[in-house]
C-alpha cells in the first residue's frame, strides 16, 4: 500500500523548486499572470525517502495543510495485496461522456427515482441513458462522469458468467435521443446492499442531509476501508455499501467485489478499473 500525492500550492518565491527538485521530487511551476504568484505543483509517494523532508519544506507555506486543501492524494494497493483480500472496492478509472439528457441530470431525468432532492440519492429504477455509443479501446469496463453505474463489455459478461459469479444482473442501457440498446456495452447492475457497517466514520467527513437526514460521505481515499463482517450477504460476490458517497448533487454507494472477481479481472488483465483494499472485521 502506498499514497500517492498530488499537491499544489502558490508561493511568490520560486526557490523552495530548487530544493525539490534536487531531492528529485517530480515538480512543475506555472507563472500566473498579474502578478499572482507561482502555481507550484509536486507529485509524490509517501514510500519516498525524501516525503517527510517534502512535508517540513513545505509546511511553510501559508494555509497549506497535507491531506488538507490543495492535497489531491489516493492510496494505490499492489496486485499482491488485492489478491489477498477477502473483498475490494472496485473502482472505474474510465470515464466515457454524461448520462443523459445531461442539461436536466440528476434530478428531472428517467433512470433514477430521487429519494430526495436536496443530497440527490436515488433508486435505479430504469436503464440508463448514454449521448452515443461509447468507444472503449482496449478497456472492458467504463463509467459515465458524474455516476457511479458501472458498464462493461460482453466479454467480461461472459467471463462472469462462467466462473459462476453470484450478485450481478447484466442490464441494457440505451442511446437517448433513439432508445436504441447499445451494442458495446451493458451496465452491471448491483441490486444487492449491504447492512450499515462502514468503520472510522469518526474519521471520514460528511454532510447530513437537512432534509432527508442522510449522512453523505466524502471519498474514502486514505488507507483501507474497514466494514463489519455481519453487514456483508452470503453467497454473493458483487454488493453495493449501505452508505452513501459525494458531495452537492453528487451521491453513490461504492461497489464491494469479492477476492474471486477481482483475481479474474486481473488474470484476465480487464482494463478500466482498480480495486482498493476493504479490511473485513
Amino acid at each position: 500500500m502506498d499514497i500517492k500525492h498530488r499537491i499544489s500550492f502558490n508561493m511568490d518565491d520560486k526557490r523552495i523548486v530548487s530544493v525539490l527538485l534536487e531531492m528529485g521530487i517530480d515538480t512543475k511551476v506555472v507563472e500566473l499572470p498579474g502578478n499572482g504568484g507561482n502555481l507550484i505543483t509536486i507529485l509524490i509517494y509517501e514510500s519516498d525517502p525524501n516525503w517527510d523532508k517534502t512535508v517540513k519544506l513545505i509546511s511553510n507555506v501559508k494555509h497549506f495543510v497535507v491531506y488538507g486543501e490543495g492535497d489531491q492524494y489516493e492510496t494505490l494497493f499492489s496486485n499482491n495485496e488485492v489478491r489477498n483480500a477477502e473483498w475490494l472496492r472496485l473502482i472505474s478509472n474510465f470515464e466515457q461522456g454524461y448520462p443523459q439528457p445531461k442539461a436536466l441530470w440528476p434530478l428531472k431525468q428517467q433512470s433514477y427515482e430521487i429519494l430526495c432532492p436536496k443530497c440527490a440519492i436515488y433508486n435505479q429504477t430504469k436503464p440508463m441513458r448514454l449521448a452515443k455509443e461509447p468507444h472503449l479501446g482496449k478497456k472492458s469496463f467504463m463509467s459515465l462522469i458524474w455516476t457511479n453505474e458501472l458498464f462493461c463489455t460482453s466479454q467480461a459478461f461472459q467471463g462472469l458468467a462462467e466462473m459462476n459469479a453470484r450478485g450481478y444482473e447484466a442490464w441494457d442501457a440505451v442511446i437517448n435521443k433513439t432508445d436504441q440498446v447499445l451494442e458495446k456495452v451493458h451496465q452491471l447492475f448491483i441490486p444487492n446492499i449491504t447492512s450499515p457497517g462502514v468503520l472510522g466514520k469518526k474519521d471520514l467527513q460528511g454532510i447530513n442531509c437537512p432534509a432527508c437526514g442522510t449522512i453523505k460521505y466524502y471519498p474514502h481515499m486514505s488507507g483501507v476501508m474497514r466494514i463489519k463482517r455481519e453487514a456483508f450477504m452470503p453467497n454473493t460476490d458483487f454488493l453495493l455499501t449501505h452508505e452513501w458517497f459525494g458531495h452537492g448533487l453528487l451521491a453513490w454507494r461504492e461497489i464491494l467485489v469479492s477476492n474471486r472477481v477481482a483475481g479474474l479481472i486481473l488474470d484476465q488483465v480487464w482494463q478500466g478499473v482498480r480495486f482498493k483494499v476493504v479490511e473485513v472485521v
